[in-house]
């Protein structure tokens, strides 16, 4: 079971605002996707889960998981410096994903000047993992590197 410090609605309940004051694009906040970490390891953002992520068995939708994940895995490499377009993915889906949220991190595998590699995984707020995915992104360009430091380092997922 989650400990009350760890559920992720703590997040949007101290800061309504989250995503976009952490400077996550507004088609994502919109669809309950906040980051709340972003720095050269890795990204990491949680998502509330709500009936309109949801398919008619009442799990999170496979295209929001993937969604999701391609999210937080672009953002990872902004703090290298690359804005990069999605070029390929694998997704593994390993349980539904259910619950009150769902955690995401993004570690970037390889950084190149044109092609970028990133591991990602997801988790519930069980902890359990939900799926795993590997991202290709194409560098669309070269921008100036952006740390996001967590909101609240001593919550650690």
């Amino acid at each position: 079971m989650a400990s009350l410090a760890k559920e992720g609605l703590f997040y949007v309940k101290d800061d309504p605002q989250l995503g976009q004051i952490r400077g996550l694009d507004p088609w994502a906040v919109e669809n309950g996707i906040h980051l709340i970490r972003m720095e050269k390891d890795a990204a990491e953002g949680i998502m509330m889960i709500r009936e309109s992520n949801q398919q008619q068995y009442g799990t999170v939708h496979g295209g929001i998981l993937v969604a999701f994940a391609d999210t937080v895995a672009g953002h990872s490499l902004v703090a290298h410096g690359r804005m990069c377009v999605t070029q390929g993915s694998t997704v593994n889906f390993l349980r539904p994903a259910s619950g009150a949220y769902l955690f995401c991190r993004g570690t970037p595998v390889k950084v190149g000047k044109r092609i970028c590699v990133v591991s990602v995984e997801q988790r519930d707020d069980q902890d359990e993992l939900v799926t795993t995915a590997l991202f290709t992104f194409a560098v669309a360009k070269e921008i100036e590197p952006v740390i996001l430091p967590p909101k609240h380092p001593g919550l650690q997922f």
